[in-house]
């Protein structure tokens, strides 16, 4: 039961990081993110916490959404 949660987790996170990413990809308002290019790994470290958090937080705002949306 816990690998058949686990792949159906993984499953809706793939679907919902897709969808932003193609959300984001096709709206030309928003400027596309760059990776530092310098050596510094700190500054590295810092973009891609920043990029998963940022990502994290609107899975959970959605599936927040979502769960106030119930039958009444």
């Amino acid at each position: 039961m816990k690998k058949l949660l686990y792949k159906l987790f993984g499953k809706l996170i793939k679907k919902a990081i897709n969808r932003s990413v193609t959300d984001v990809m096709s709206n030309d308002e928003v400027d596309p993110a760059v990776v530092p290019m310098n050596d510094d790994k700190k500054n590295l470290w810092k973009f891609i916490l920043q990029t998963f958090i940022s990502i994290l937080t609107a899975i959970l705002t959605a599936l927040g959404a979502t769960s106030c949306m119930g039958i009444h």
